[in-house]
Formats: structure tokens, C-alpha cells, sequence
């Protein structure tokens, strides 16, 4: 049978014809012109990795820094990060400890990373990783910012701050592993979450313009230019409670008026629940 190997009394071995013997392989032989070769480029391998060795050695002694150039800073400006390596263009690039300028770097509030490169030309990049703005915290007159990880960072102008919703009623604690405070886990996750949903629909980004948290399941929104509460609580499911919100505007508030309402409570399927507000709607249409 093709294929069958099977051992009689005899102690002798059928193997299956074209097949090496075992003591063919075991036996080869490795003084080869084969094995010297590769013996040879194996020794050339090891001399040149000492050579680059000491070769980057003497680069380090000889090489003085002539520029610091950075990259993916988009909110901190070019001379704020030039301040932190004020001392560098000049000095020995062997001198430059690059983890101990990475963490100068990340020591500043919107640098979540930094990784530092020398190059042979004298060069030093350093490419930084911001934090980025998510709301605009408020707590009295100070306002701050969130970032999307949930750290507080200093308030500072830039392109988009405008567009960054204001945030109420956000209880902070200090971070243990960086110099920030950063936002409760409880209250951050609902405020991330409202903040998705928002962002995810077509009319409600439009109007909604502040967030309050609030314990007992009373997180609300207001929208610009009316003083009712619109309440979707702190158990999640915020994109079907803004679709109600933006058909119990089309179809209520636009005719009621902006302060025609106290209270919007969109926290129930299927129903809002709505308190008229007891003065009179000074925005209220007419006909």
C-alpha cells in the first residue's frame, strides 16, 4: 500500500520507495562553501553593528543642535512651545535627554503626548498629541475647559471655542497620574454621552447652548435666548429624547413662544410633559 510504513519481527523497517533514509538527513553534512558563507556574513553583520555603534557615539560628541522643529500643535502657538526649549539650539545633541524634555513638554495642560527625535543633521522634532475641547466648563466666573478625556484644562481662545457647549453642575476631583483635575466618572459619562447625542443630530446642535448637570436623575439643556428647562435626566438614551425635543419645538415652541415654558420633560417614551411658565410670553407670535 502507497504510503504505509510498518515494522515486522525482524526489526526491519518497510519504507515507501523515494523517500531519504532518516541517517541521510541526520548525517548532512554543514562543512560546506554554504556554511562558511553564511558564518561569513554573519561575523560582517556583528563587526558593522559595533561600527554604527561606535560611529553614533562620536555623531552624539560632534553633532551641536541647529534647529527645534514641531509639529501637530494646532492650539498652543509656536512661541509658548519655543519657551520650553529656550537653551537648546547650540548645545551638544548627545546633552538633549529626550524623555526628560518629553515630559517638560507633557507638563503643559494641552499636551497629552510628545515624542522628542534627533536627528543627524543637528535636528530635534518633537511631535505633539493635544487634548482635545469638548465643553466649556462654567463655575461662577471662571470658566475652563473639558477635554475629551475628561481633564480640566485652563480656558484659552482658539478657532472653534465658540462652537463648545457651556457645562454646569460638574463635580471635579484631582487626577492621581497628571497635575490636572479631571471629571467625576459618573458625571462625565453623561455629559459625554448628551454631547455625542447632540453633535449626532441635524436641528438640536443648532440650538441647544448649555448643560446642567444635576443629581436625581435632573440633567437639563437650554437652548439661547429662552429660560426653560428642557430635562432629559442622567439614564442615558439622549438621542431619542432630543428627537422629541426637536419636534416639541417645531411644532410647540415655535407657536407657543421661546419662554412659553417653565419646564420640558422628555424623560418619559413616547410623552413630554411640559409646566406653561406662569408670566407671560413676552417672545410669544402672533398670528
Amino acid at each position: 500500500m502507497e504510503g504505509f510504513v510498518y515494522e515486522d519481527d525482524s526489526g526491519i523497517s518497510q519504507t515507501p520507495a523515494g523517500l531519504p533514509e532518516n541517517d541521510a538527513v541526520v548525517g548532512a553534512d554543514r562543512s560546506g562553501p554554504g556554511w562558511k558563507a553564511i558564518s561569513l556574513i554573519m561575523v560582517i553583520a556583528l563587526v558593522g553593528l559595533f561600527a554604527l555603534g561606535l560611529y553614533a557615539q562620536q555623531w552624539k560628541q560632534s553633532v551641536w543642535v541647529r534647529e527645534v522643529i514641531f509639529s501637530g500643535n494646532y492650539l498652543l502657538s509656536g512661541d509658548e512651545l519655543k519657551r520650553k526649549t529656550e537653551g537648546l539650539v547650540g548645545k551638544n545633541i548627545g546633552d538633549v535627554d529626550s524623555e526628560a524634555l518629553s515630559e517638560e513638554l507633557m507638563a503643559l495642560p494641552y499636551v497629552r503626548r510628545a515624542e522628542v527625535i534627533k536627528e543627524l543633521s543637528g535636528i530635534i522634532r518633537i511631535s505633539l498629541e493635544e487634548r482635545l475641547p469638548m465643553a466649556r466648563l462654567v463655575r461662577g466666573d471662571k470658566v475652563q475647559v473639558i477635554d475629551t478625556e475628561g481633564y480640566i484644562l485652563p480656558w484659552r481662545d482658539h478657532s472653534s471655542a465658540s462652537s463648545l457647549l457651556r457645562v454646569a453642575g460638574l463635580k471635579t476631583s484631582r487626577a492621581e497620574a497628571a497635575p490636572l483635575s479631571k471629571a467625576q466618572d459618573k458625571g462625565f459619562t453623561v455629559l459625554r454621552e448628551m454631547i455625542d447625542a447632540v453633535k449626532s443630530t441635524e436641528y438640536a446642535r443648532l440650538l441647544i447652548r448649555d448643560i446642567v448637570l444635576s443629581q436625581k436623575n435632573k440633567t437639563y439643556f437650554s437652548v439661547a435666548g429662552s429660560p426653560t428647562r428642557f430635562i432629559v435626566g442622567n439614564d442615558g438614551d439622549y438621542k431619542e429624547k432630543l428627537k422629541k425635543f426637536e419636534i416639541f419645538w417645531q411644532k410647540v415652541v415655535a407657536k407657543k413662544g421661546l419662554d412659553g415654558y417653565a419646564t420640558v420633560d422628555l424623560r418619559f417614551t413616547g410623552k413630554v410633559f411640559a409646566v406653561e411658565n406662569r408670566r407671560p410670553s413676552s417672545l410669544k407670535k402672533t398670528p
